[in-house]
């Protein structure tokens, strides 16, 4: 054995030796009842067309539309739909069911992304899809639109 490889050897050895000898952490104990955390949803990009065939075979999905009022007027909204803006939602999360599955959009979906995590952080752990009404509309799919509203200019 040549005489430039034994460092490297006893260095070696001397890091298994280390890392053997090291002490383990000591295992946590279960978090109790009252401190355990509520497992959270994941939010996913929403399927247009698997939210559509849903809506159509009557499942009870909670549509919620994260937009301004006066968006709703210009562009529609998926029927059924309940609108409370982004701004107001952190106030009005007890309007917003627990027990059901929740497609949540705005325009494009960037609202609504920020919803989904506003409401994963709050608790809601059935799944939470979330999206834009302008890819509802590509697809041809029909919107209805909200009464106009005094001062709307109509």
């Amino acid at each position: 054995m040549t005489h430039h490889r034994l460092p490297l050897i006893a260095l070696a050895a001397c890091a298994v030796v280390a890392a053997c000898s090291s002490p383990q952490p000591e295992p946590q104990p279960a978090a109790s009842a009252s401190h355990a955390k509520t497992e959270v949803a994941e939010a996913a990009e929403m399927s247009v067309d698997s939210l559509k065939q849903r809506l159509d075979a009557g499942d009870d999905v909670f549509l919620l539309d994260v937009r301004r009022p006066e968006e709703l007027e210009e562009e529609g909204m998926i029927e059924g739909s309940v609108n409370i803006p982004i701004g107001d939602l952190e106030s009005r999360l007890a309007e917003v069911p627990k027990d059901k599955p929740l497609a949540i959009y705005c325009h494009a979906g960037g609202r609504a992304s920020r919803a989904a995590a506003l409401l994963r952080e709050n608790g809601y752990s059935e799944p939470i899809e979330y999206g834009g009404i302008s890819a509802w509309k590509e697809k041809g799919y029909a919107v209805a639109y909200p009464p106009k509203t005094e001062g709307s200019g109509e």
